[in-house]
């Protein structure tokens, strides 16, 4: 239910940012003759350049690691999940009973899966209005694939069973702190990289 509330939020926000005209965009002004007017519409995107990483745990895929950039109000993010997540030790072969990736498992035995990795790629989306505040959206790519073990629901002893890929959607959402002139914490949850910190070195 709360990954399904995160991707709603995240699909509003971004409808949201679509729709705003482009007159609220920040750094507008014009000269006439002598005279120099400032925008005085709010504040919504503003013209920053900046690089960001992120650390976080995916409970399915253990920790996460992304990295980011930002121009303006759209950033472009790769990310990768599952690479410390350790697998418990089984053995390629049962001696006991025959094992196919083809076939329904045997009797006493079910299947045990684990998340191997998950790499992702996100478009993200920045809304500068709540200072100190920076909330920001995503929707983006994911690949994963994950290793199925055949477990013998009486020993406990693993044996490989299959593998296999998936893809899909996947969104983001969270918020930034402007801790300095160069420097931006912040929080986030992604729906196959986990909850995660971020830290943003920005520059205009």
């Amino acid at each position: 239910m709360t990954k399904n509330f995160i991707v709603s939020i995240a699909i509003a926000m971004l409808l949201s940012i679509v729709q705003i005209p482009q007159l609220v965009f920040a750094d507008d002004q014009f000269d006439d003759e002598n005279v120099t007017y400032a925008n005085t519409v709010p504040v919504f995107f503003a013209k920053e350049k900046s690089v960001f990483g992120d650390i976080g745990y995916f409970g399915p895929g253990g920790l996460s690691l992304g990295v980011g950039v930002r121009y303006w109000f759209a950033s472009l993010e790769l990310g990768l999940s599952g690479f410390a997540k350790s697998i418990p030790n089984y053995s390629m072969y049962s001696s006991e009973v025959q094992i196919y990736p083809t076939q329904p498992l045997p009797n006493g035995y079910e299947e045990d899966k684990y998340s191997k990795i998950i790499v992702t790629g996100d478009l993200g989306f920045y809304l500068d209005r709540l200072d100190p505040f920076i909330i920001f959206a995503s929707v983006g790519f994911y690949s994963q694939q994950d290793s199925i073990l055949a477990k013998n629901i009486e020993t406990g002893d693993r044996y490989y069973y299959k593998y296999y890929n998936t893809s899909g959607a996947s969104f983001g959402l969270g918020a930034n702190y402007v801790y300095s002139d160069q420097f931006q914490i912040g929080l986030g949850y992604h729906t196959k990289r986990g909850v995660f910190a971020r830290v943003t070195y920005y520059w205009f």
